[in-house]
């Protein structure tokens, strides 16, 4: 007797399931605003993160022809290129990233510095900041390099307004396109 009644509770609780499981339709449309005062409006909510509203980024700027200069008896070799919104405020409280492509024809993006090595010879490219000037060094390592004219070079300036909660060194160039919405 006690197996039929199981059954029996079973029967009737699949059989309410079912019935509230159909009553289920559309939703109607919003009733009329009740009767009464609206309420006051609430405190504001604390301030989201910093956007990326005030990054910039350059475009793409090909190396052109190089200086040369000696640096502690060492030939480098040097570019400048404008660079606008290298502001002292920037270099005194913000942040410059620099990229470059070194083989446009696989287009692969590096952050700066890197050191390009070939079969004979190995070249360090770095860079340094001035107002309104990004200079883009090449220093030979191994061998005598005269540095390519079709390299490019991109800079990102992010305003020192905004708080650095983590660690660009080695931020590579896909993260910082979707970090800040850089377009090509």
């Amino acid at each position: 007797m006690s197996a039929m009644k199981k059954q029996f509770t079973l029967a009737i609780l699949l059989i309410g399931l079912s019935v509230m499981h159909a009553c289920k339709g559309p939703e109607g449309p919003a009733g009329p605003a009740g009767v009464g005062t609206p309420g006051e409006t609430g405190p504001a909510g604390p301030a989201g993160p910093a956007g990326t509203a005030n990054v910039f980024y350059s475009s793409w700027a090909a190396a052109g022809p190089w200086s040369k200069t000696t640096y502690n008896s060492l030939l480098r070799s040097y570019i400048d290129i404008p660079a606008p919104r290298i502001t002292q405020d920037v270099l005194d409280k913000g942040l410059v990233l620099v990229y470059a492509k070194v083989n446009t024809s696989d287009n692969y993006v590096r952050q700066l510095p890197i050191s390009l090595k070939s079969q004979f010879t190995e070249e360090y490219i770095d860079y340094t900041l001035q107002i309104n000037t990004l200079r883009i060094w090449s220093t030979p390592i191994a061998a005598t390099v005269d540095p390519s004219t079709a390299y490019q070079f991109r800079y990102v300036v992010v305003p020192g307004g905004q708080a650095i909660r983590m660690n660009y060194e080695k931020l590579t160039y896909e993260e910082a396109v979707i970090l800040f919405d850089i377009k090509d």
